[in-house]
């Protein structure tokens, strides 16, 4: 999905609705930054693994992450 895209999708929805990605194990958290990436893509990886890995190579392309955790009651 390309940013254009997002920003599309993202115009169709009430302005107070949340966002969220997926927790570690389960569950659900709440956005806390975009993280630039370099990407590439690996065609032969397993199910249960990402289509792209981080790479620095020139052949690399920019990303954004939306990154969010959930920290325990210990401040971790």
């Amino acid at each position: 999905m390309t940013a254009e895209e997002l920003i599309t999708l993202l115009q169709a929805l009430p302005p107070e609705i949340k966002i969220v990605v997926r927790g570690y194990e389960d569950g659900y958290n709440d956005i806390q930054q975009l993280k630039a990436l370099k990407l590439k893509k690996e065609p032969n990886t397993e199910w249960y693994y990402g289509e792209y890995f981080e790479d620095t190579s020139e052949h690399a392309i920019d990303a954004i992450e939306l990154f969010g955790e959930h920290h325990n009651q210990e401040g971790n």
